[in-house]
C-alpha cells in the first residue's frame, strides 16, 4: 500500500512481500479490504500512542507538549514516507478506504479537542470550536505532509511542526 497505492495491490503481491503463501493471508483476512483497514486501523493507533506518549512525556510548557507531540507524529509519518503515503494519499484516494478514513478522523478531532481541554483548562476554546480547529489542524498537516511527500516543496519538519503548533495554539485557546 505504501509503495504501489491500494488500488494495485494484491494479496498475492502482499504474499510475496511477506514471504507468506495466500492459505495465511486468507487466515487472518476475508478480503483484501479487511487487510487494508486494519493496516489504516493501526496505523492510526500507531500514530494516535505517538502523540499521546510525547504529550505524556514532555516536560515543559503547553506549547512545548504539543510541539512535541506534533514533531513525534510528522517525524513517524516522513521517516516512513510507506507510511505517510499510506495516512495522507492512499487513505482519501482508495474506495476502499473513505468510510475508514472518516471514522479514524473523528477519532483524531476528538482526541485534539480533549487534549486542548485538558491543556488549556478554562482558556480552552469550547466544544464546537476545538472540534473544528481538530478537522483544520488534520487538513492543513495533511496537505504540508502530501507537498512534502510528493517532493512540491521542500518542506523540513521544523517547519511543518512550527505552523501546525501556532493552528493548534490559536484554535483551541481562548486568551
Amino acid at each position: 500500500m505504501g509503495t504501489v497505492g491500494t488500488d494495485r495491490t494484491t494479496m498475492t503481491g502482499v504474499c510475496a512481500a511477506a514471504g507468506l503463501t495466500e492459505r495465511y493471508f486468507y487466515e487472518s483476512f476475508s478480503s483484501k479490504r479487511d487487510l487494508v483497514v486494519a493496516v489504516v486501523d493501526a496505523l492510526a493507533d500507531e500514530v494516535r500512542d505517538t502523540a499521546r506518549r510525547a504529550l505524556e512525556t514532555t516536560e515543559g510548557s503547553e506549547i512545548d507538549r504539543v510541539r512535541a507531540a506534533l514533531t513525534a507524529v510528522v517525524t513517524l509519518l516522513l521517516d516512513d514516507p510507506h507510511k505517510g503515503r499510506i495516512a495522507v494519499v492512499e487513505s482519501t484516494a482508495s474506495v476502499e478506504l473513505r468510510t475508514q478514513r472518516h471514522h479514524t478522523l473523528a477519532g483524531v478531532v476528538d482526541f485534539v479537542s480533549a487534549a486542548a481541554a485538558t491543556m488549556w483548562g478554562p482558556r480552552a476554546a469550547p466544544e464546537p470550536q476545538r472540534q473544528l480547529a481538530g478537522l483544520m489542524l488534520v487538513g492543513a498537516c495533511s496537505e504540508l505532509l502530501l507537498a512534502r511527500l510528493d517532493g512540491t516543496r521542500d518542506l523540513a519538519i521544523v517547519d511543518i511542526v512550527d505552523a501546525a503548533t501556532a493552528l493548534f495554539v490559536s484554535t483551541t485557546r481562548r486568551d
